[in-house]
């Protein structure tokens, strides 16, 4: 969903805590990480099927019913893979709600995002986005910390799509869902050949 660059950051809300001294645990090791990203675009009758679906799981079950959609988006799409180097110093940044805020802003910036911490591992994401060519809708997701070796997000967007191949006839677009995962796991510390990026991509 990165589509040129990014207007003025938009403000996010303000937070219960700070976000200069509320901080994520544990932090991420430093060194060479892979990423994993999957987008699927859907229909919105399967969408439903799979919401049915969730909603039969136990209540107490609430991780096993985000894993529902994300295992659907690892089954039926071809994931982007990418390599990056992590410094000490970007590591212990990354904890930090205002960077995680900035970072998740950057991939998304057509989306006026609002962040919420769950936990001291997990934030929710929530967004309403508005793209020329692209998506239009809600979104709501996810990031968590699972370990120093591993950081997980997923994302739900419902609204309209404007495909290359919609016409005039369908200018508001096409009714359906977008989802987005990302999973990035630690697989070394040196970084070899691959150089720290200026702003990192979790």
């Amino acid at each position: 969903m990165k589509k040129g660059a990014p207007s003025a950051l938009v403000l996010l809300v303000s937070l219960a805590l700070s976000a200069h001294a509320y901080e994520l645990s544990p932090i991420p090791e430093a060194g060479l990480w892979r990423s994993e990203k999957r987008v699927l675009i859907d229909d919105e009758e399967r969408l439903q099927a799979l919401q049915r679906a969730r909603q039969q799981l136990p209540a107490d079950t609430a991780a096993q019913r985000r894993a529902l959609l994300d295992e659907a988006a690892i089954s039926r799409s071809t994931p982007t893979i990418e390599m990056e180097c992590l410094t000490s110093h970007q590591a212990a940044e990354l904890v930090r709600l205002e960077t995680l805020q900035q970072e998740i802003q950057r991939d998304v910036p057509e989306c006026e995002l609002t962040v919420h911490p769950v936990d001291r591992s997990t934030l929710n994401i929530h967004g309403r986005c508005q793209a020329e060519h692209g998506f239009d809708g809600d979104m709501q997701g996810h990031l968590e910390i699972i370990s120093s070796y591993e950081i997980r997000s997923s994302f739900l967007g419902r609204g309209n799509v404007q495909f290359e191949s919609d016409t005039n006839d369908t200018a508001a677009g096409t009714p359906a869902s977008i989802q987005l995962q990302e999973i990035s796991r630690w697989t070394q510390p040196d970084c070899g050949a691959v150089t720290p990026r200026e702003r990192l991509s979790f």
